[in-house]
């Protein structure tokens, strides 16, 4: 890695490169060939579930099993998924990608072959992400759904109502909070459900 020009990247639109991805890199090259062997099962968690309560548990695991220090193989984690993120973000193609890895790496090498390869492999996902949080940054965005179908046979309203109802439960996402809020569906309602949701997926 050339230490006197700021190092340009295609992931950041030939801006340079934050002095936290430069740094981070020297840590990734200097892992030991044993350590590298394991690194992507620390890297991958951190990419694709960076919420993952598991993922500091991993991060020991890694530094006592390899003997890293637990700061700089996080600060490689947080180089690569740095790099991961902005060239996922620009939709950046394989070449270019190889490119930003070999000028980080002075050069080609198994380890860029790899991370190249693990690029495109979770790519489609970051970018999944990337739109989820696109539209989390403006309001709420249905996360997951939870039913049941229930009948109610009576209530202080009435007997022998025989009445069937889908309790809806919606999980969305508001800014970095989860809530949820269920609801009761008729028949009718549902039928007009299935009706919108049929239209909508033509």
């Amino acid at each position: 890695m050339n230490g006197g020009s700021a190092i340009t990247l295609h992931s950041f639109a030939g801006a340079p490169a934050p002095p936290p991805l430069v740094d981070g890199w020297k840590h990734l090259l200097d892992l030991s060939q044993e350590a590298w062997d394991g690194f992507w099962d620390l890297l991958a968690p951190a990419l694709l579930v960076p919420a993952d309560p598991n993922n500091h548990a991993r991060l020991e695991s890694f530094s006592q099993k390899y003997e890293v220090s637990q700061e700089h193989a996080l600060a490689a984690v947080q180089a690569c998924g740095l790099l991961f993120q902005q060239a996922s973000a620009l939709d950046l193609g394989q070449e270019l990608f190889r490119k930003d890895l070999a000028t980080l790496s002075n050069g080609e090498s198994d380890r860029t072959a790899t991370l190249a390869v693990k690029y495109d492999e979770v790519k489609g996902e970051l970018r999944k992400r990337i739109a989820a949080e696109s539209l989390i940054d403006h309001g709420k965005v249905l996360m997951g759904i939870d039913w049941r179908v229930d009948n109610v046979v009576s209530s202080d309203r009435g007997t022998q109502l025989n009445a069937t109802v889908v309790f809806l439960t919606l999980r969305y996402r508001e800014g970095e909070r989860t809530e949820r809020i269920t609801l009761q569906l008729t028949p009718e309602a549902l039928q007009e459900l299935k009706v919108f949701t049929e239209r909508i997926s033509r």
